[in-house]
């Protein structure tokens, strides 16, 4: 598997981070894991990769099985490979390149390298070669105070890093609210791997919890289910499927007062 290596101009102004000169291709084996529990019905993982020198993918790849990425030489990258459901792709697992090398010289994507790559990912992003963290005590500690690492988001916590002024309480559980879903289909898979899925009773109805301020979202069946709370603590929720959105007809529900769903609150 050989991705094609966008070159780009590196750019650190928001960022303080240093960049090294392009020193070719390294090819990297990923073990694609099995998926975890709350992803039984997924299909496939989709796998891809970010750095400040490029990209590549996705990749339509098993679980179980080995795939080989030429990552940049003198860049660190954000491995990232997300299940594939009917309906719609779930939040990363991942490795950071190189820091979850292990000793055989393999990257094993895990649900806590996902979020660790996914805050890298946002230094990467803005050009800088590496993001000068610890990203495997990152993950150590959102798994440690976190039941669910993905209620708070990578990428503020990304800039916050880039300020210097991160703290490893800034990882603390936020509030969650229960937010009432009805004319459920069937049950559906929740994007985080540390997440439940939503089962619901005879009538098509379930709780789900939601931080304030997040969107979640849960996937299959040919079903993504949108679930916000805005900072003011409005929930709104929606019900989508690939019919519904050829023929422009969502399940929408908002209380008491309409809320904005960003997808930009389920990074990457």
């Amino acid at each position: 598997m050989k991705p094609y290596v966008v070159p780009g101009t590196l750019l650190c102004a928001a960022l303080c981070c240093s960049c090294s000169p392009s020193l070719g291709d390294m090819a990297v084996r990923v073990d694609l894991p099995a998926f975890p529990a709350a992803w039984s019905g997924a299909e496939a993982w989709e796998l891809s990769w970010v750095s400040a020198a490029g990209s590549g993918g996705p990749f339509r790849v098993m679980p179980g099985t080995a795939a080989e990425l030429d990552l940049p030489r003198g860049y660190e990258a954000a491995v990232l490979c997300r299940a594939v459901f009917d309906g719609g792709l779930s939040l990363p697992y991942g490795a950071p390149w190189p820091q979850w090398l292990t000793e055989d010289g393999v990257l094993r994507p895990s649900a806590a390298g996902g979020f660790a790559a996914s805050f890298a990912a946002t230094f990467y992003a803005a050009g800088c070669g590496a993001c000068g963290f610890d990203l495997r005590r990152l993950a150590v500690e959102a798994e440690a105070r976190l039941s669910d690492p993905w209620d708070v988001v990578p990428i503020v916590l990304g800039l916050i890093a880039s300020e210097g002024s991160f703290r490893v309480d800034y990882l603390r559980a936020p509030e969650l609210f229960p937010v009432e879903i009805l004319g459920l289909p069937s049950a559906l898979y929740p994007d985080s791997p540390w997440n439940e899925p939503v089962v619901p009773d005879a009538l098509g109805a379930a709780v789900v919890a939601v931080a304030r301020g997040r969107v979640r979202r849960w996937i299959g069946g040919g079903y993504e289910l949108r679930v916000g709370v805005s900072p003011s603590g409005v929930a709104a929720w929606t019900l989508s499927s690939a019919e519904s959105a050829r023929s422009g007809i969502v399940i929408e529900k908002m209380l008491p007062k309409p809320s904005l769903l960003s997808a930009e609150a389920s990074p990457p």
